[in-house]
């Protein structure tokens, strides 16, 4: 299996190579967009999102707006992407609810709901949540596209993960996966070893 290109930008974004062309997980800031189409030069097949953040979904109304594909993205992700119910504020004071919130809305026709044990592309979607309540991953031949299930050595800060104890169990569950190359949001790629010394360090 050839592995997924890390396109470098606020948050990794992922190009996953796949029979007829790639799928895309996940697309920046949305001022970060114009630079991602211009590294298009073929359109995905689809994009995942693997949760609502601004700077992993802040792109995908332009991607959808350009190409017209589907957003793959769990659906309880979908009331902030739609802009229906607000993103929680960024750690920013009096300015945090309004940064979070400068992702244009995606459409509803645009988003296609995903769940765990689906298969997109042969690749199996994980829950992975904590970080949001709706964060997916993807499972492939141990290799897990993980978001931002872990960041750096260790979880994400407390402050921004929704659930912190949720996504501490979630580190279990990467671990019991078995995966053997871990892709993340933010640093990375982690190995097994390196993620089981995580999960010994929290205690889990």
């Amino acid at each position: 299996m050839n592995g997924p290109e890390v396109l470098r930008f606020a948050a990794n974004l992922y190009r996953v190579p796949v029979e007829g062309g790639y799928f895309l997980v996940d697309t920046g800031l949305p001022w970060e967009a114009r630079r991602l189409l211009s590294l298009l030069q073929e359109p995905p097949k689809l994009l995942f999102l693997t949760h609502h953040h601004l700077d992993h979904a802040g792109g995908a109304r332009a991607l959808w707006e350009r190409f017209g594909v589907r957003v793959l993205a769990h659906p309880r992700e979908w009331p902030y992407l739609t802009k229906e119910k607000p993103r929680p504020p960024l750690p920013v004071p009096l300015l945090g609810g309004l940064l979070a919130n400068l992702a244009p809305a995606i459409p509803k026709e645009a988003l296609t709901p995903v769940e765990e044990g689906e298969e997109v592309f042969g690749w199996r979607v994980v829950a992975l949540p904590g970080h949001t309540l709706g964060q997916v991953g993807l499972f492939r031949e141990g290799v897990l596209l993980a978001g931002d299930a872990l960041r750096g050595r260790g979880l994400p800060p407390r402050f921004i993960n929704e659930d912190h104890p949720l996504a501490r169990r979630t580190v279990r569950k990467i671990l019991d996966l078995g995966a053997r190359r871990v892709y993340l949001g933010h640093g990375g790629p982690l190995s097994g070893e390196e993620v089981a010394e995580i999960a010994r360090r929290l205690g889990v």
